[in-house]
């Protein structure tokens, strides 16, 4: 990511130049929520038209958890695109370092190693967490995937999630708090907010130590590639773990 001039003023209605995108950290939390609230109203819709309205989602069959990612996944990308072009170039390599290189698969095996080693460490240093329940809600996807459900659930999971997931989080909210801010508060803070938003306590503290890793690598390498294969690799061990275990 092109860095901005710290010495620099930007003036009130002046509009920055094309490599100073004017994210703030108010307009990555905004866009957020916009994004929350589309997605929540498009799965109330999309659960009474498919007939599922008022049912426990612990009964929702794998396919109907990957119909309801379609509203988050557009509520986030239609933030990305609303921000890129009226707060800044309009181009998402630009604005949010959409840029793979070949090295960027060395992510894959950062992201694995942070799943195995990391954050089983992380977990031993927490004795008061249960680990049972760090895996309860994986467990309960991988139980329900047989079939084309267990090709649907890692097209969600190590493909799509990754990619949209980095983008919003590395790519506008930490970009976001780094132009007003500090770059390890950046990492820090969109680690912070990426496991918040997950809504799963016992499972906070490895997406904290998760996000500020691939937060690390794109601070590093100014660009998503690398914390986009990271992320599939590590969600890709959760999966392939519980599979074969089943």
């Amino acid at each position: 990511m092109p860095r901005s001039n710290r010495l620099s003023v930007v003036s009130p209605g002046v509009r920055p130049a094309p490599d100073e995108p004017a994210f703030r950290p108010g307009v990555a939390l905004g866009a957020w929520l916009a994004a929350f609230v589309f997605s929540n109203v498009g799965a109330v819709v999309l659960l009474n038209v498919l007939g599922y309205g008022g049912t426990d989602s612990d009964t929702w069959p794998i396919w109907l958890i990957g119909v309801l990612q379609i509203p988050l996944w557009i509520g986030l990308i239609g933030a990305l695109v609303l921000v890129s072009r009226r707060l800044g170039t309009g181009n998402f390599r630009r604005d949010y370092g959409l840029r793979f290189l070949p090295i960027d698969v060395i992510g894959i095996p950062i992201g694995v190693l942070t799943q195995l080693v990391f954050v089983q460490v992380l977990y031993w240093a927490l004795p008061f967490i249960d680990r049972d329940e760090v895996s309860e809600s994986a467990e309960s996807l991988t139980s329900r995937a047989e079939g084309w459900g267990v090709v649907l659930l890692t097209l969600l999971v190590v493909v799509a999630a990754p990619v949209v997931e980095e983008l919003f989080f590395r790519g506008l909210v930490l970009r976001s708090i780094q132009a007003r801010y500090s770059d390890w508060l950046a990492v820090v803070g969109s680690a912070v907010l990426f496991a918040l938003v997950h809504f799963q306590p016992v499972q906070l503290p490895a997406l904290i130590l998760f996000g500020v890793v691939v937060g690390y690598l794109a601070l590093r390498t100014k660009r998503l590639g690398m914390s986009i294969f990271a992320h599939a690799g590590f969600n890709a061990t959760t999966i392939v773990y519980l599979l074969a275990s089943r």
